[in-house]
């Protein structure tokens, strides 16, 4: 019976990572077997170190800025709005945004942000704010916020789905006792709420550090990972390896390395945060 479940698995993450690790051991032409030189050189360019720089940023901008904005919406909505259907239309509004492909979510955030017709400027410029456009793309140090506003918008409702959905499962008899005993809502928030809403924590840093790392949609639409290197990311340099460089061994490498890292990276990230409520 567990042959079908298995034999997916299989499928679909053994054989494509079985079928990595070879090709990082093997010649890019002729596939003869190199041992790890391809991870030595992989590791010694010194891009790779810009690249995990950028992606160091963009994960610093992105994610605590989700968290914490889905985390202010979720509690919003859920000690301000009773009514079961104005609660469903906030889920409706949510789940817009996690549906639109990224590569949409990229184009329309091109024509908001580029210079000359992009609708920032002109409503910035309409309103005084700015006399001149601003190339929001096109400098370094507004390429990199302009790119991880996208995501913000993207995925903060995600965040609000799941610790809405958390906030649901708190019991009421807690909550009552509390109020009783005269405790204030930061204190019904940070002592009763809050832990209960740190296994859905660990499972939204765990998910959205896995996305951030291959994020590759609408920053390639954005700015193609310029100016320069700057949103030059992990997923973007991985893919200039493979399909630029046509490096098919070094790209493999860095795979292999970039998921063992992830997997001691959700380790660490389980032990800091127990899942068990104490």
């Amino acid at each position: 019976m567990l042959v079908p479940v298995l034999g997916t698995i299989f499928l679909i993450v053994t054989y494509p990572f079985v079928l990595a690790i070879i090709q990082s051991l093997q010649a890019t032409n002729g596939g003869a077997f190199v041992g790890l030189q391809n991870y030595v050189i992989g590791l010694e360019n010194p891009l790779l170190y810009e690249a995990l720089a950028a992606t160091g940023i963009y994960a610093a901008l992105v994610m605590p800025t989700e968290i914490l904005l889905g985390l202010g919406l979720a509690l919003l909505v859920h000690r301000t709005v009773k009514s079961p259907a104005l609660r469903a239309v906030f889920f409706a509004m949510a789940i817009v945004p996690l549906v639109i492909p990224p590569i949409a979510v990229g184009v329309i955030a091109r024509l908001i942000y580029a210079p000359g017709y992009g609708a920032l400027n002109h409503i910035l410029m309409l309103t005084g704010v700015i006399h001149d456009e601003i190339n929001w793309l096109g400098q370094p140090i507004t390429a990199m916020p302009a790119v991880a506003s996208v995501d913000v918008w993207q995925w903060t409702p995600f965040v609000y789905l799941v610790l809405f959905s958390g906030f649901l499962t708190v019991p009421h008899e807690e909550i009552e006792a509390a109020q009783v005993d005269g405790a204030s809502g930061w204190s019904q928030f940070w002592h009763i709420e809050l832990i209960y809403l740190r296994p859905l924590l660990v499972l939204i840093i765990f998910f959205r550090l896995a996305d951030v790392l291959r994020v590759f949609d609408h920053v390639f639409i954005l700015t193609g990972g310029g100016p320069g290197n700057t949103t030059q990311l992990l997923s973007l340099y991985l893919y200039r390896v493979e399909f630029k460089f046509s490096d098919t061994g070094q790209a493999a490498a860095l795979a292999v390395v970039v998921l063992v890292a992830v997997s001691v990276l959700y380790s660490l990230v389980t032990r800091v945060l127990p899942l068990e409520r104490r």
